[in-house]
């Protein structure tokens, strides 16, 4: 099953024909996802940190991890991000990519022993470290397009299974029916609704000549403000608060490119419709038919929102060179605006004609939505283990995140019946999911050294296939004076599947259409810093 397919999500559905649970069921997923985010060295290591300390990367990881700390240090780290996209439509392959230059994360950590009052240099408490950090966790930023000829379903398909169901001939569905000329009655079922649509001939192919754009935009950080402290080098406790803000803009571009029936078609398909019938009162309907047609379907999205979440972590080495971490981060407490627009626009021309001679755009007001609520990201549970080496060090890190348990709310309380079909929808499209890192590192000399990893994320969906893997590499060089600068490179890929609209497929006897998506994100991630 496609993810899309699965979250019921398209411009058309969720806008259009009002269905506003499947892009809201799509959000919470998407307004959850992010890393730790951190420096070039724990980036390196497929920032595996829950058993780590002593780097920046710890405000937002393991803050048990700044009771390493023996200094101060301060750091900023920069992010190139080359989004690609490569995509396959019924046979047809199409690449997009989308390039981004960012501020990935800036910390300072200010090291506070207790020595300086007298306290013990070996046993008890020997400092109580602060951490203070900006990161940027996801950027949105990303183009994905896909095209062919599908010769198995329209998107005026979908449109009648809208138009069919309960109060589908209200608001959008009463412009579209009433002012599109482009569906008949069902002869054989009351109240439901039929396209006159039929296949065209694109490249040498026949069916519907199809075109999807999305265009997103935006991103996802977070300020942390962590404590950490030190118990006889042994035992390492933390404890972080974080406030997320993000802004998120979606702007899609659905395009279809077909025919109408002929008389003879439409003759075998409803022999009494209206389509068929003379006079003058049906002139207009009767126009339709063998036509050309182009269909576009727009949506735009702009949704905005903060949040505060807080994070425990405890590092205990059981040895001088072997330790095991553990965080536990609660969810974050978001606070939601979102407002959205969907346009339906058909355009019809007669044969080998360039010049429409009948147009008609959906009113702004039937596509408005806007909407404020609440929402819980899910919770997470991380275990770690790390070995140091004379030369090195190597780390994993196992993860649970149950996306089942995210929660939606409406602001107003006013809609209590959207908020318990979402909450409903949540608990059936997602489940928990085990994410695992595993990274090393390994000293050439008193100056550089070289690192390695691979982050594996599982798939959140109870229902759909989905990969999601990383694999880095990185150098990394002290430069005298507390000075040092790392560089990693860090490759993203996701396998899914996507449907730009889903039909009925009882109904149709077919599968809704599906694009195969790969999409490659290539980091190349820069740190400068100096312990002080």
């Amino acid at each position: 099953m496609t993810i899309k397919k699965l979250l019921f999500g398209t411009a058309f559905l969720i806008g259009a024909a009002g269905t506003a649970q499947a892009q809201y069921t799509k959000d919470v997923l998407l307004f959850s996802q992010g890393d730790n985010g951190g420096t070039a060295r724990f980036k390196a290591m497929g920032n595996a940190s829950t058993a780590l300390g002593g780097d920046i990367s710890s405000i937002t990881g393991n803050p048990a991890g700044l009771g390493y700390f023996n200094q101060s240090d301060i750091s900023v780290t920069g992010r190139y991000l080359n989004n690609k996209n490569k995509t396959d439509y019924f046979g047809q392959n199409t690449n997009s990519s989308k390039n981004n230059f960012n501020l990935d994360n800036a910390g300072i950590v200010f090291h506070l022993p207790t020595y300086r009052n007298g306290g013990s240099l070996e046993k008890g408490w020997l400092n109580f470290n602060v951490g203070i950090a900006y990161n940027r966790n996801y950027v949105y930023n990303n183009l994905l397009e896909y095209k062919g000829v599908n010769n198995t379903s329209s998107i005026t398909d979908a449109y009648s299974d809208r138009l069919s169901a309960p109060g589908g001939l209200s608001g959008w569905g009463q412009e579209v029916y009433g002012n599109s000329l482009l569906f008949d009655v069902d002869p054989d079922k009351k109240g439901s609704y039929l396209p006159i649509t039929s296949f065209g001939n694109y490249n040498g192919k026949d069916g519907f000549n199809q075109v999807n754009s999305i265009l997103e935009k935006g991103s996802k950080s977070e300020s942390v403000l962590s404590f950490g402290a030190n118990y006889s080098n042994k035992l390492y406790l933390g404890a972080a608060l974080g406030f997320t803000a993000f802004s998120y803009d979606n702007s899609s571009w659905f395009t279809e490119y077909g025919q109408t029936m002929n008389v003879a078609q439409m003759t075998k398909a409803n022999p009494k419709s209206d389509f068929l019938k003379p006079g003058a009162e049906y002139a207009s309907k009767r126009e339709m038919l063998d036509k050309d047609y182009e269909l576009y379907d727009d949506y735009a999205q702009v949704t905005d929102g903060t949040g505060v979440d807080f994070k425990l972590g405890v590092i205990y080495k059981f040895t001088p060179t072997f330790s095991m971490g553990f965080t536990a981060k609660s969810p974050t407490f978001m606070s939601i605006r979102d407002e959205s627009y969907s346009n339906s626009e058909f355009r019809y021309f007669k044969p080998n004609e360039d010049k429409s001679f009948k147009e008609y755009r959906t009113s702004d007001k039937a596509g408005y939505s806007y909407l404020e609520y609440n929402m819980n990201t899910p919770y997470k549970l991380s275990l770690g283990a790390s070995q140091v080496f004379s030369s090195g060090l190597i780390t994993a890190d196992v993860e649970w995140v149950d996306y089942g348990a995210m929660r939606f709310k409406d602001a107003g309380a006013a809609n209590k019946a959207l908020e318990q079909d979402m909450n409903q929808n949540i608990k059936n499209t997602y489940q928990g999911a085990f994410n695992a890192r595993i990274g090393g590192e390994v000293l050439f000399d008193n100056v550089f050294s070289g690192r390695a990893g691979f982050n594996y994320s599982g798939n959140p969906y109870k229902n759909a296939d989905y990969t999601n893997y990383t694999a880095s590499l990185g150098i990394g060089a002290k430069l005298g004076r507390g000075m040092y600068i790392d560089l990693t490179g860090a490759y993203n890929a996701v396998n899914y599947k996507e449907s730009p609209y889903t039909i009925a497929e009882d109904f149709w006897n077919t599968a809704s259409p599906a694009a195969d998506i790969k999409n490659q994100r290539t980091n190349v991630v820069l740190t400068i810093g100096s312990k002080f």
